[in-house]
């Protein structure tokens, strides 16, 4: 049986700082957003530089990309909740809100079809919501998928994408927030970042490398 504790343990020790070196935009950006007193055009690059460095704007026209960024912004600087307390309907709640700011100015894909903008909107909503929202990538559900096939863990049937994965996050973030409590994060700021780091690390298509000592 998975011992997702130990994993989480052994993910902390030895792959954190490295996850965390990978993050740079975050504190900046999730400062930016929370900061109304600063000037709109430098929040908007902020998020505009979070969005291009996790690679989810890729291909969008210049302008579709600033009216993105426009919107999180002011979607974040709307009158809402200061934490969701990781209620999955409140989560679900906020995330279809932002989605629908966001679709209209996603580009079509070359097949002419509506671009779909899960993981655009998760990254967009953790950084109004950071202590409280899963980020969704395909790295991170195929970690999940596999995870909760061998923990027994399932979602409610009959949900979309975005809320399967919330679902079966949840449960499983319950299991580990204890060994994430409990250990030195070593100034990491964000929580629930960690299990996504794990997750990100685990659903990497590819192999480990075994690391060769250079003087052999």
């Amino acid at each position: 049986m998975l011992n997702l504790k130990e994993i989480t343990e052994e993910f902390i020790r030895i792959k954190l700082s490295d996850f965390a070196s990978e993050t740079d935009p975050d504190v900046s950006t999730v400062q930016a957003i929370a900061d109304k007193s600063m000037q709109l055009d430098k929040r908007e690059e902020q998020v505009l530089e979070f969005l291009r460095y996790y690679k989810v704007i890729r291909y969008f026209p210049r302008e579709n990309s600033r009216n993105i960024a426009r919107r999180i912004v002011e979607f974040a600087d709307e009158k809402r909740p200061k934490g969701l307390d990781r209620n999955m309907a409140l989560i679900i709640s906020e995330f279809k809100k932002l989605e629908e700011r966001i679709q209209p100015f996603a580009p079509a894909t070359k097949s002419g079809k509506e671009r779909k903008v899960t993981s655009l909107t998760s990254k967009a909503l953790w950084c109004c919501y950071p202590e409280d929202i899963p980020i969704f990538d395909d790295h991170a559900e195929r970690a999940l998928q596999v995870i909760s096939r061998i923990c027994h863990i399932f979602p409610e049937p009959g949900q979309d994408k975005y809320k399967r994965f919330v679902d079966v996050w949840l449960q499983l973030y319950r299991r580990v927030e204890p060994v994430i409590d409990q250990a030195d994060l070593k100034g990491f700021p964000y929580k629930i970042r960690v299990f996504d780091g794990l997750l990100w690390f685990l659903g990497k298509p590819e192999f480990d490398m075994r690391r060769v000592d250079q003087h052999k």
